[in-house]
């Protein structure tokens, strides 16, 4: 999206480029992040008053029809943390449909940054296999001790 097209969409006009706009849209930032963290909080509230009536299963889904039409789908699910070393030791004897350690290739972030700065030639042959796309620009304002 275009800051046009974002502009439009809550009502800024597109040319907004002086200190007064940057002060204003700061400002409507800061209710904007408090408007989105009481909305998911309130999300969280009720998500947890829905679990309330109709339980859940520790692991697994289960499906509650509305008599408007509308369909809840409950998720229960677990995570699993341990010591991937000392698993993989322990099971390192067992059938392989028992080992419970994955090995994950991933690219080096770090690593590719700095070989795109500092050696543009080894960038060039590694680029033919990297797709590199540009993430999301954040934005953070937060209020400083010198306004506050």
């Amino acid at each position: 999206m275009t800051f046009e097209e974002a502009a439009h969409i809550v009502g800024y006009p597109s040319s907004t480029n002086t200190d007064a706009a940057l002060e204003s849209l700061a400002q409507d930032w800061l209710q904007a992040k408090q408007a989105e963290r009481t909305a998911n909080l309130q999300r969280i509230a009720i998500e947890e008053a829905i679990i309330e009536i109709t339980g859940a299963k520790e692991e697994g889904r289960f499906n509650v029809p509305l008599a408007s039409g509308l369909k809840l789908t409950v998720i229960g699910k677990l995570t699993y943390k341990g010591d991937a070393e000392a698993i993989e030791a322990l099971t390192a004897g067992w059938p392989e449909q028992f080992q419970i350690i994955k090995h994950k290739m991933e690219l080096d972030e770090p690593r590719i940054r700095k070989i795109r700065e500092m050696r543009p030639d080894l960038w060039r042959i590694l680029a033919q296999h990297i797709t590199t796309r540009a993430a999301k620009t954040g934005i953070t304002i937060e209020l400083t001790e010198e306004v506050a």
